[in-house]
């Protein structure tokens, strides 16, 4: 193809897919969940200083401040991360400055230069103190001090910088072992002479880097980022064979204390940090750990569409559950320019978020139709954050309609009267008195920046980087001290990151940044592995990469539209069930070699989701309706199986609740509704039909709804809503289903 009509065809895309965002989510409509995010912001951070400052948190139920369990020092679940020294004010500092708030943002700055000392007998955990208040008190020096992010205090004197240099010395005893990784705990004023536990997490060990390298380069002592540097590669040089680290590991012996590995808890932040350090600081290598490991977790860790739990030596799977904490991975493969996988990782914790409008903190995936091994969501941030990421690289309306509805979730199930409550329960909406500081300081945040699509974080082309808790954090020469910037050229191409000793001559004009910033840019990016490489004509693939590396990357404009195509949707709505992703074969689901262009040119937008008569929220149609004749059709019709997915406008979705033996909810929205012949038979041809669970909830009495849709693969499978609100299935009826 002529270069000429390659341009005409990607002006003709980029112009489509423009028009179709703007019909599908207009700018007043962003407007009003950007406001409706900043008012739940405030609706948390009100109450906190109300009834919870100068103590860590607020409890939303009592409307009490909470701190640490002084009572009960052994009490990690709470110590760990409460240390008596004003936590959600310190890890909310850059949230405040972010959603334009100065005069609140100044006001907090000063309740902590008044209010927050670190000479206290907590004993804390490394690396929550590091992550929420090292990286807050950094954060907030950087946006007071920095002239380009528009929220200078005036008259500021460094005092965050001074808070955050004498919690640094106090961490500082931890890393003294024999093999430099911290042991995971440390009296702030006595240091780690009581200290006897030695077993450590690898994602506690190794995430020190970003907050400790931007410490030591804000204040000119190195000793903080040597030691998080040193800490970092203890961990990774004690790899296996695989290219695997494990889960714990002892902080003086350096055995590995857990044989498993995988990409959530224990070891998550390794990848983030290992990606993240090198773009911070141009240290290669970090970037190599983070390509090696990153390969080793393709190789061996993925599955389908799951990423497991493997043994770190023979890499053979030793748990079937996924967590919570993983969600953060989509994220981490945008900005490593991974944007095929990053799609397919974000859509299984969707469809769990659908099914229980939550993120339960782990999920047994072998298990027929699911099982929640530990149902409670406490209002994390990392599925949000894979959301946020995946539309800064895509500009798909879908992500904004994901981000609309985890707000609506958050809002109808754990907003309280003094700010918002943990789930106990995805499934049974009991709440626990806990709202954890990254509420305010990573969900929060994460769902403004979605919606706010003008915010300087949004249009930032630098090397800032956020941390793990979701903190911004960028050297800037005009923050390095002036004794220090003489030696000291800025990366290339980059308003950040000194670098030392470059070539003053150096021709850098012709550098490609953008694939600099993203040297995982795949060869297979645009579409599933299922289809064959030739679905365009080389010509149409000069420039895509990078096209797609300077979006992924940099904030800019790009190649989006086919970032719509890399999930084979009849693959992922032909898995067994919506719990079970067992992959399908070839035989199944034979791979569309003969493709040589997508099959059509909408969005995932547009063939997920369909807009309501006003044009807000979206209520979800099937993405593959497929008659039983279709080639790729599943050939086992649906009517064997004694299951429906029940489905309604995602507007109305709230609770489930019980009103003595029967249930009730404006509707039902991606829960498994479990069915039998009224005999109590599954494959029978005739007699009633009745509903035995939903959503994994027996069914005791009645089920009562507002609105219901049905979703089947084929044609037979029809339901049917009679006048008088009575339900038919296959013709037959649901003698405990009313609808109206």
């Amino acid at each position: 193809m002529p270069a000429g009509n390659g341009f005409i065809v990607l002006a003709c895309v980029l112009l489509c897919w423009t028009v179709t965002q703007a019909a599908a989510f207009p700018k007043q409509h962003l407007d009003k969940l950007r406001e409706e995010t900043r008012e739940a912001f405030y609706h948390g951070w009100n109450h906190y200083l109300r009834y919870g400052f100068p103590e860590d948190e607020i409890a939303p139920l009592s409307c009490m401040g909470r701190g640490s369990d002084r009572a009960n020092p052994n009490n990690i679940g709470i110590n760990d991360v409460l240390g008596d020294y004003s936590l959600t004010l310190v890890d909310s500092l850059d949230t405040l400055a972010i959603m334009d708030d100065q005069a609140g943002f100044e006001s907090a700055v000063k309740k902590v230069e008044r209010f927050v000392q670190f000479d206290l007998p907590s004993r804390v955990q490394v690396f929550e103190t590091t992550i929420r208040m090292l990286g807050g008190l950094l954060s907030g020096h950087i946006y007071a001090t920095s002239d380009s992010l528009g929220h200078k205090i005036k008259g500021y004197d460094g005092s965050l910088l001074t808070l955050a240099a004498d919690l640094a010395n106090r961490l500082m005893p931890a890393f003294d072992t024999p093999t430099g990784i911290p042991l995971a705990r440390v009296n702030l004023r006595y240091g780690n002479k009581n200290e006897n536990i030695t077993e450590t997490c690898t994602a506690g060990a190794a995430s020190l880097v970003l907050e400790f390298a931007t410490l030591s380069r804000l204040t000119g002592d190195d000793k903080y980022e040597k030691a998080a540097r040193k800490a970092f590669f203890a961990i990774w040089d004690r790899r296996t064979t695989l290219n695997i680290v494990g889960s714990a590991i002892d902080a003086v012996s350096g055995l590995w204390l857990s044989a498993y590995s995988g990409i959530g808890a224990s070891v998550d932040s390794f990848f983030e940090y290992a990606l993240k350090s090198y773009i911070l600081l141009d240290d290669e290598s970090f970037l190599d750990v983070f390509a090696k490991s990153y390969a080793a977790v393709k190789e061996n860790i993925l599955d389908g569409w799951i990423y497991r739990n493997v043994h770190i030596i023979t890499g053979s799977p030793v748990t079937s559950w996924i967590d919570a904490l993983a969600a953060f991975f989509p994220g981490l493969q945008v900005l490593a320019g991974d944007i095929n996988a990053a799609v397919r990782s974000h859509l299984v914790y969707y469809h769990i978020w659908m099914a229980y409008a939550g993120l339960p903190e782990r999920w047994n995936y072998a298990i027929n139709h699911g099982s929640l091994e530990l149902g409670w969501y406490g209002l994390r941030p990392e599925f949000v954050e894979s959301n946020y990421f995946l539309y800064r690289a895509t500009k798909d309306p879908f992500y904004l309609h994901v981000g609309a509805q985890i707000l609506s979730d958050i809002q109808a199930r754990s907003r309280t009267s003094c700010g918002y409550a943990a789930l106990h329960d995805v499934r049974t909406n009991e709440l626990e008195d806990r709202m954890e500081s990254f509420f305010l300081s990573e969900t929060m945040k994460y769902l403004y920046l979605l919606f706010d699509v003008d915010n300087p974080l949004n249009k930032d082309e630098s090397n800032f980087v956020f941390s793990t808790e979701a903190h911004p954090l960028r050297i800037d020469v005009d923050l390095i001290p002036t004794e220090r910037r003489k030696d000291m050229k800025l990366r290339t191409g980059s308003t950040m990151i000194p670098r030392q000793g470059e070539d003053e001559d150096e021709d850098v004009g012709k550098k490609d940044i953008a694939l600099e910033y993203s040297p995982f840019t795949s060869d297979e990016l645009y579409f599933d592995s299922s289809l064959d490489n030739n679905l365009y004509d080389d010509d149409d693939l000069e420039s895509i990469p990078d096209l797609v590396s300077t979006a992924a990357c940099q904030n800019v404009n790009g190649y989006r539209s086919f970032y719509s195509f890399v999930t084979s949707w009849s693959e992922f709505y032909h898995l067994d069930g919506l719990y079970n992703f067992t992959p399908i074969s070839d035989e199944v689901f034979p791979p569309l070699q003969e493709t040589k262009r997508f099959p059509s040119q909408t969005s995932l937008f547009s063939s997920n989701v369909r807009p309501l008569e006003n044009g807000t929220i979206p209520a979800r149609r099937p993405i593959v309706d497929l008659p039983p004749t279709h080639p790729e059709a599943v050939s086992i019709p649906l009517r064997s199986f004694p299951v429906l997915e029940l489905f309604f406008p995602a507007e109305s979705r709230s609770r489930i609740w019980q009103h003595g033996k029967d249930l009730e909810a404006p509707s039902f929205d991606g829960h498994r509704v479990r069915f039998s012949k009224l005999d109590g038979s599954e494959g029978g041809s005739a007699g009633r039909m009745k509903i035995l669970t939903v959503g994994g909830i027996k069914v005791l009495g009645n089920v009562k709804v507002r609105n219901l849709m049905s979703r089947g693969m084929h044609e037979q499978d029809i339901l049917e809503v009679l006048r008088d609100g009575r339900v038919r299935l296959h013709g037959e009826d649901v003698v405990n289903l009313m609808v109206g």
